[in-house]
């Protein structure tokens, strides 16, 4: 009897950001799929077509990226192409690449991971819109990270193949989360966008109510510097104790730490530091913007609040700090939500099934 012949996995090549010198949240989706054993039926490799740095420096990088995409296609290496994008030149570079991928017939699917893309396609010309348009209706899939963002996809470009995956993190079977800790922690880019200011402004107002014992670690890029005067303009350099980024054994340090994770961004996505930190029973405090409430249920397994309301976020501070057996409810159900609906596991299967989808058609 003829053995049943094995199928053949499907290559992807997943091109973004270089994973070394770029840091946020796109970065680590990319690294979280590269490193997993989830995968069954793709195996995927990376391009790196963007680091920070000066024109020439960005222009070395993409014009290597293109290079290396093309060898890929002329040896056909890829089934599949896959772009992490975001906005601005994000999505010019990959729509170059695009055209590149399709005339060599692969298919080419667009991971969206742009929290501004909606100011940046408002502030475009006529003209440009147009071009924006036809591409996000030309890519063979739009994969954005939440429900809401198909809505925001197919009112620019409704002839657009649109389908949506959370961010994904994996959390372990135990809830590792101490009600003992006592860091007040933030993890990501620091500057107006995040809320970082009106965190400030709560911690100043609460300065005194606060015990000594409690202590702040604002973990991230962007701007350290303003934060660091602002800082010392609220009389916070006791309760502040690190601005800058983490990585590593370090942010391990303040995880463990961390009694609450407070986030209350102005414009967002889906912020793998909301994962990351309920993934660790961390309770957070967040805005009720974008992708957010797909995730945290305000009373439930954190707290939501309006951008902007530093009143009601000095409230939420308040009572997480002074309340151990609401902080306990809270982390119990915030690692019990990524555990059952946001597992890396759960979307590696489906972006799996995308991708093939796409390479079947």
């Amino acid at each position: 009897m003829r053995k049943k012949k094995k199928k053949r996995k499907i290559r992807v090549l997943m091109a973004g950001s270089d994973l070394n010198a770029v840091k946020g949240g796109m970065v680590s989706v990319s690294r979280n799929y590269l490193q997993t054993n989830y995968w069954n039926r793709a195996e995927v490799f990376y391009v790196a077509t963007h680091r920070e740095g000066s024109a020439p420096v960005k222009l070395m990088v993409f014009a290597a990226a293109f290079f290396r995409i093309l060898g890929y296609l002329l040896r056909r290496k890829a089934d599949v192409v896959l772009f992490n994008v975001s906005e601005r030149g994000s999505f010019y570079r990959k729509a170059l690449l695009m055209r590149l991928c399709h005339f060599f017939g692969v298919p080419v699917v667009f991971h969206h991971h742009g929290a501004e893309f909606n100011d940046f396609y408002d502030t475009l010309s006529a003209g440009r819109k147009k071009y924006v348009r036809k591409i996000l209706t030309r890519v063979n899939l739009n994969i954005v990270l939440s429900r809401s963002q198909v809505k925001d996809i197919l009112e620019k470009a409704p002839a657009a193949r649109v389908d949506y995956l959370y961010n994904a993190i994996d959390a372990g079977d135990e809830n590792p989360y101490s009600a003992d800790a006592d860091y007040i922690i933030t993890m990501g880019r620091l500057g107006e966008r995040k809320g970082t200011y009106d965190i400030l402004e709560a911690l100043r107002d609460l300065n005194s109510e606060l015990p000594d014992s409690v202590r702040v670690a604002l973990c991230g890029d962007g701007e350290t510097e303003k934060v660091r005067a602002v800082v010392q303009q609220y009389g916070l350099q006791n309760r502040v104790v690190h601005i800058g980024w983490t990585d590593g054994e370090e942010k391990e340090k303040y995880l463990k730490k961390a009694m609450m994770h407070v986030l209350p961004s102005y414009r967002e996505v889906l912020p793998m530091s909301i994962l990351e930190t309920m993934a660790r029973g961390i309770p957070n405090i967040s805005t009720g913007i974008a992708s957010i409430p797909e995730v945290i249920e305000d009373g439930a397994n954190g707290f939501l609040i309006t951008p902007g309301d530093v009143s009601m976020l000095k409230e939420r501070i308040r009572s997480l700090a002074s309340d151990p057996e609401l902080r306990l409810k809270l982390s119990e159900r915030a690692h019990q939500t990524i555990r059952e609906n946001f597992s890396l596991r759960q979307n590696v299967r489906k972006m799996e099934r995308l991708l093939l989808s796409v390479v079947r058609k």
